[in-house]
Parts: C-alpha cells; sequence; structure tokens
C-alpha cells in the first residue's frame, strides 16, 4: 500500500506578493505536480493534511484549478483523502470549501470541525485513519483524551498541528499525549518546511508546503512524501518537486558593491522559475543613501529583464522579525468601523442601531461612550475614535 502525503498547498494564494497573478499560479502549477507525481508512483491515496485553500472563501479560479488537478487524480483510481487546516474552515457558520470538492466527487473529507475514525477500502487494502483538523491547543487536548482509534489492521493518524517536539511556545500537543504508539505513521500539516522523526518506532512526517508563503520558509528543496506500508516497518522515500518558485535573501547588504558580488553569486537566469529575492540592508550610512537607491534601481532592472519576479528591500529589524516556518492564523481582513462594532458587541441588533446613529448622527461622542462602556478598552476607543474621524 502506497500512499502520497502532502499538506499546506494554499491554493489561491499570491503569497508573500499582492495579487500577483503569476505568483498564485506558481501555487496551481506545483499542486499539479504532486498529483502528476502520485499518478507517476502509482500511490493507493493522496492524504491532505489540511490548508488545502490559502481562504475559506475562495476564488473560482482556486476552485477550477483544484478540481481540474484532482480530476486527474479520479481518473487514475487514486483517492484523495483532506483534513481542514485553520485556512479552510470559515470564521462563521458556512459550508466550508473542502465540502464543496466532495460534493463535486473529487475528494473525500475526513474532518472538519472534529476529529473521526475512518476506515478506508483502498485498492491494496484497508487502512484506518484517525483524522484531526485544526483547532486551538486546549480543544485539541481535550480531543486526544476521546479520541477512538479505528478498528483495522494498520492504522495511520492524519492531523493539523503542531506538536511540542518542534520547539515552538505555541505548539498544541507532544507526541506522547497524542499517543501514537498504534498507529503505523503519523502524517501531520501547519509546519512549511520539511520535518520528519521517528517516535517509538513510528515515522513522524511534516512534508512541509510545496511553495513557501514568506521568506522565512524559503528552501531550495521542497517534496512530497511516498509512504510505503506494505511491509511491517514503514518506509517513508521523498521525493523533489521541481515546479516552486524559490524565494532568495540577500543578507547583510552594507553597500551597492556588497550587493552587486551577493547577485552575482545567484546565477540569476538560470534553470527553474525566476526566484522572488529578498535584500536585507546592512547599517548604510542613511535611509536614503545613494548605495540604497541604486540597488533598488538594479533591482527593478532585474524584475523588468524577467531574471526576478518581485524583490523586497527591508532594514534588518524588519528581517529578523518571526523567522519562523509555521502558519500563525492571523485575520488580516481590513480594520473598518463596521468591523470593529459588529465584531466586538457581539450584538447584531445593538450593532446595527450604533451604527446607523454613526451614520446619521452628529452626537458621535455619545455613541463614542456607549461604546467605551461595552467593551471597556481604551485602546479600542482610540482606533474608534480615528475611524469616526475618517468616515
Amino acid at each position: 500500500m502506497l500512499l502520497l502525503h502532502v499538506s499546506d498547498t494554499h491554493l489561491g494564494s499570491s503569497k508573500p506578493l499582492q495579487a500577483s497573478r503569476t505568483r498564485e499560479m506558481d501555487f496551481y502549477e506545483v499542486f499539479d505536480e504532486v498529483v502528476d507525481i502520485a499518478k507517476n508512483e502509482r500511490v493507493d491515496a493522496v492524504i491532505h493534511c489540511g490548508d488545502f485553500f490559502d481562504n475559506p472563501d475562495p476564488h473560482p479560479r482556486a476552485y477550477y484549478h483544484a478540481v481540474r488537478s484532482l480530476k486527474k487524480l479520479a481518473s487514475a483510481d487514486i483517492q484523495f483523502y483532506v483534513i481542514a487546516g485553520q485556512h479552510d474552515k470559515p470564521k462563521r457558520a458556512d459550508i466550508p470549501p473542502l465540502k464543496v470538492l466532495e460534493e463535486v466527487g473529487v475528494a473525500r473529507v475526513l474532518a472538519i470541525a472534529r476529529p473521526a475514525a475512518h476506515v478506508l477500502k483502498l485498492r491494496s487494502g484497508e487502512l484506518g485513519v484517525t483524522a484531526v483538523p485544526h483547532e486551538k491547543p486546549e480543544e485539541i487536548q481535550k480531543w486526544v483524551r476521546e479520541l477512538k482509534k479505528p478498528e483495522a489492521n494498520k492504522s495511520i493518524l492524519m492531523a493539523h498541528l503542531l506538536v511540542k517536539e518542534l520547539g515552538f511556545p505555541w505548539s498544541h500537543i507532544s507526541l506522547s499525549e497524542l499517543d501514537v504508539s498504534d498507529y503505523v505513521y503519523v502524517a501531520l500539516g501547519d509546519l512549511h518546511r520539511r520535518y520528519s522523526d521517528i517516535y517509538r518506532g513510528i515515522p513522524v512526517v511534516y512534508p512541509g508546503s510545496p511553495e513557501a508563503l514568506k521568506i522565512d520558509e524559503r528552501s531550495d528543496e521542497r517534496f512530497v512524501a511516498i509512504v510505503d506500508l506494505s511491509s511491517r516497518e514503514t518506509v517513508v522515500n521523498w521525493v523533489k518537486l521541481s515546479r516552486f518558485r524559490k524565494m532568495t535573501l540577500l543578507e547583510n547588504v552594507r553597500n551597492f558593491d556588497d550587493f552587486t558580488r551577493a547577485l552575482t553569486a545567484l546565477n540569476l537566469g538560470g534553470s527553474g522559475k525566476p526566484p522572488i529575492l529578498y535584500v536585507e540592508l546592512g547599517k548604510l550610512r542613511d535611509t536614503y543613501s545613494i548605495d540604497e537607491r541604486r540597488i533598488k534601481a538594479r533591482l527593478a532592472e532585474l524584475v523588468r529583464q524577467k531574471l526576478i519576479l518581485e524583490y523586497r528591500v527591508v532594514p534588518p529589524e524588519i528581517a529578523e522579525v518571526g523567522r519562523v516556518d509555521v502558519d500563525v492564523e492571523v485575520d488580516d481582513r481590513p480594520l473598518t468601523l463596521d468591523r470593529v462594532v459588529r465584531e466586538v458587541l457581539k450584538d447584531s441588533e445593538v450593532a446595527e442601531f450604533l451604527l446607523k446613529i454613526l451614520e446619521s448622527s452628529e452626537e458621535v461622542d455619545a455613541v463614542k461612550n456607549l461604546i467605551h462602556k461595552a467593551t471597556g478598552d481604551e485602546k479600542l476607543l482610540s482606533k474608534l475614535e480615528k475611524l469616526v474621524v475618517r468616515k
């Protein structure tokens, strides 16, 4: 029995660029390569450990490319099984995008809101799966105490979470708490770089994301895992991907000569897609120095020559912030008055009333006092004041 393990495909994303159609296509193209590998390796199934989409309300393009690729698997009689990551779960009651894929017959969703146990019937036999979707650490820890393992000769654990063994302070749970000893393979998602370990004889694997979403996830190699369950011991083989776009960081660039030397070493124009290039500035003479302007002019020229897709120039204090390769959920919707009132007051009738007052009345101070009493948050009140002025 052969499985292909993949995770964190983030279809629909254009990160780290804003609304770049070229960058968005990168995510579709590398997922199509994953599908081709599954067909070439003649696997029984593809298991996807969450964050299939980048957004719980995907653009039609994301649905189109997802269905287009997954149809190739179905035509090759390869099953596709998926669990929900945080990006696959709507923040309010709505239809999860993964259920749309299931409805059109190209995927089977094993877990979205709660863990579930399944016995899957594959070409090579039965496989038990315990599926754990993404949730907050305290919920994950409650779930684990109630997990029911499937009744099958061989079972795997699929989960979208961070194990404490990775060393991150915001991790969900430890491998000992997960009690992985009853499984032959632990398939994980949420970490965007490849990581594997053997815990009490059981392979524990994060394949990493097929595309890096930010500079701290950069790697010259990206992979999917081919998992062989046909013998007594599980064997994991790594298959390199080739259609991803690299991100490259030039560190501590102090002047234009530094930049030129580092650029020459990159061998731009070689095989593969033009990279996204980050330049981390060292201590230049001043913010608007001649060197910085020359660096940016040269980078713009490289974009015009199609030797790089895009560039970012960042000071060292920015480049150093948050260099981790996990997906921390961030609500990046724009801050609006409507959103603040509705989400903070959490009462649609009261929120609607206050918004109407703000739109029609000049008694803004009275309304702000009402909101302040409801929230008791001075910082939020300050933001609201700014929004009211803008409005």
